[in-house]
Parts: structure tokens; C-alpha cells; sequence
């Protein structure tokens, strides 16, 4: 490739960045993987540009395409990925002609090429597909996005079978989300529980986990899927239907995940055994909801906090609010405590058993009160 005029600009990380978001693998070295990064707008390519960046890769970035050429020359030590901007930048080269060209050349073949349009032309996926880009995105993309796909193919080739990655490093929800936002198809299939999602063209088409399927087993998988996984791309997908699309994915799905992972961040281990203080319940139990004793009936020593989740007729991630909020106030403790101070009641006391209504179709599935369930308030703290 010829040398052009070098118009590229570096930004490295700081130090402290690259030991958290690099690969594990490479956290003993002082391995940065660089991105080649080119984007015509300005305040799009520095976003994306500082979103790499924090994520501890070193970004080459530049407005044109022109204006990299010279850094893929003959002795400049290449990237390990390319994004690149699908349309052509005034009279420039496109990124179709320039992802044909890394190809073309024996150097630069293996490296994963991204294409990035801020609108979808009829032909752009089979153009796409046709110069064997990794894949094809629409703008705008949160910078997030573009993290994700770095972190799952920077350094390794194009062409691999399969690319492993971790929940510690890529949690699933936001793998996922970044690839619903391409055109490929392939699926995720995790390493140490029994779950795979298979994803086709922006939309999640099946899922298995623990015995689950279909929507069930993709919330499920999200919050409780853990360890090394897999993704691979395939043209060719087992039957399915479609389950779940990126709009209702983004606006649903990925913040209650999110949400779950933040408050299992919060210190109870999904593993913990938990059981009631009755004598703190005593306390605190006129500024309770009536419908919380369907969960403290879950915690009799026995349960995990993980099978409790899973048994509770709410929502997981409301009933995770709920957990939390109870033994934040001391109302839930581990069950050992109590088993060093007294014995544990088999059932609940008569002066905590609710008056029960007959209920409305559905009414098993409504959230909690809005003074538990609000994340912002003050006995969610």
C-alpha cells in the first residue's frame, strides 16, 4: 500500500487502564492491542476514539483512509483491528474498496475489519459480506458497543472458528448487545454452565439455559450465565424463531441486567444462605409491604439466594431488589448467625401471615411496591 501524508493521531492509555479491561492473558506484559481507528466526524471519532482508549487499547485515529495507508506500509507495526467508515469521505477511498485491499495483501489479511454506516443502503450487507468484513454497523453506536467488538477480536484473526472471551471482562449482556447491533449470525455458548443463544441479523432467534428456553432462558443465561464462553459466526442457524429484537433488547432487557450485576456487586454472594431475624423483623415491620412475605418465606437456611431467585413469583431482578433492601436492613441475615444465637422457626409467625385476595390474571408478575423497587431510594441504599 502506498505511504500517504500522515495526518493519524495516537492515543495511548494510562497505565493504570490496561491491567484492568486487556485480556488476562496479556496482563503481564505491557501488551496494548492498537485499534486503527478512522471516522470523518470529528466529535464521533474522539467519543469513540476515548472509549477505547479508557478501555486500555492504544487508537490510531484519523478522519480519512488516506490518511492511515502510510501506517499499514512495509515495516509499521500493523493494528490489530480496523474500523473504518463505509461511504467514502468526499472523493476518498470507501471502506468496502479498503477492507478488499487488507485482504488482498498476505500482511494485512487476518486483520478484523469492521464497517461503520450512518445509514443502511440496500447493498452495503452483501458488499459487506462480499470483501469478508467481520461485520457491519449502523450509527450511531455507543461507544460501549464498539468496546465490546475490540475486546472480542483485537489480536486474533479474522477468520478464527471461535473467539473466548470471560463474563469478568465481557459480562454477556453487553457482548450481546453489541452484537445485535451487526448483521452476522452465530451463537454464544457458555464454557461452565449448560446455556448457548444463537443470534441472527440484530435479532436473538433461541436459547437454552438450565433446563429453560425461549425468553426465560435468555434473561436467565444474562443474569446468572457465568465464566469463559464462546461466540462464533455461522451462516447457517438451527431453527428458531424470532424471540427478541435490538430495540426492545437495549430498552428492556440490557438495563435489568445491568441492574442485576450491580446488585450483585453490592456483596451478597448468589451462593449465600439466608435466613429471617424475626426479632429485627418485629422492628421494622409496620414500614414493610404486605406481598414482601413472599420472599422472606424462601429464606429458611435451606435456599441459596441464587434458588431463591428463581422460585419467587416476581421478577429476579425485583426480587433482588428486595433482598437487598431486607438485609441491608438487617431483616435477612447469613443463616449461620442465627444458628449461633437461636434455632430457626420452621414458619413464619402468625402476626407476619398477610390477608389474602383473590388475584387478577397476571397480578403474580406486577412489580413491588414502588417504595422497594425504586433504586434511588432511601432503604435501597
Amino acid at each position: 500500500m502506498a505511504d500517504s501524508p500522515h495526518r493519524a493521531t495516537i492515543l495511548e492509555p494510562a497505565p493504570s487502564s490496561v491491567s484492568a479491561d486487556v485480556s488476562p492473558r496479556r496482563r503481564s506484559t505491557r501488551f496494548r492491542p492498537r485499534v486503527l481507528l478512522v471516522e470523518p466526524d470529528k466529535d464521533t471519532r474522539s467519543s469513540l476514539a476515548l472509549g477505547l482508549v479508557g478501555a486500555g487499547f492504544e487508537v490510531l485515529a484519523a478522519p480519512s483512509i488516506e490518511d492511515v495507508l502510510g501506517e499499514l506500509g512495509e515495516g509499521r507495526p500493523l493494528p490489530h483491528l480496523v474500523i473504518a467508515p463505509a461511504a467514502p469521505n468526499g472523493d476518498g477511498l470507501d471502506g468496502f474498496t479498503f477492507c478488499e485491499r487488507l485482504r488482498a495483501d498476505a500482511r494485512t489479511e487476518h486483520l478484523p475489519v469492521y464497517l461503520l454506516s450512518r445509514r443502511e443502503e440496500p447493498h452495503h450487507r452483501s458488499r459487506a459480506e462480499a470483501v469478508r468484513a467481520d461485520d457491519y454497523l449502523l450509527q450511531p453506536l455507543p461507544p460501549r458497543v464498539v468496546v465490546s467488538l475490540a475486546r472480542l477480536k483485537a489480536g486474533r484473526s479474522a477468520f478464527a472458528p471461535a473467539y473466548e472471551a470471560h463474563t469478568v471482562r465481557m459480562p454477556l449482556a453487553q457482548v450481546l448487545h453489541a452484537l445485535l447491533c451487526g448483521w452476522r449470525s452465530g451463537r454464544i455458548e457458555l464454557r461452565d454452565n449448560e446455556g448457548w443463544l444463537s443470534f441472527h441479523e440484530g435479532h436473538v432467534v433461541d436459547a437454552s439455559f438450565e433446563g429453560e428456553r425461549g425468553l426465560t432462558a435468555i434473561r436467565r443465561m444474562l443474569f446468572f450465565g457465568s465464566g469463559a464462553y464462546a461466540v462464533s459466526f455461522a451462516e447457517v442457524l438451527a431453527e428458531g424463531k424470532l424471540l427478541l429484537n435490538l430495540k426492545i433488547y437495549a430498552s428492556l432487557l440490557l438495563p435489568a441486567a445491568e441492574r442485576f450485576a450491580a446488585l450483585c456487586a453490592l456483596g451478597i454472594p448468589l451462593s449465600a444462605r439466608l435466613v429471617v431475624d424475626f426479632k429485627r423483623l418485629a422492628d421494622v415491620l409496620k414500614s414493610l409491604p404486605d406481598d414482601v412475605g413472599q420472599v422472606l418465606r424462601l429464606f429458611d437456611g435451606q435456599r441459596t439466594v441464587h434458588t431463591a431467585l428463581l422460585e419467587c413469583r416476581m421478577p429476579e431482578v425485583t426480587t433482588l431488589e428486595v433482598v437487598t433492601c431486607l438485609y441491608a436492613q438487617g431483616v435477612l441475615v447469613p443463616a449461620n448467625l442465627i444458628a449461633e444465637r437461636e434455632p430457626v422457626p420452621h414458619t413464619i409467625p402468625p402476626f407476619f401471615e398477610p390477608v389474602l385476595s383473590p388475584e387478577a390474571p397476571g397480578e403474580e408478575d406486577e412489580p413491588f411496591s414502588e417504595a422497594f423497587e425504586t433504586p434511588g431510594s432511601s432503604r435501597a441504599a
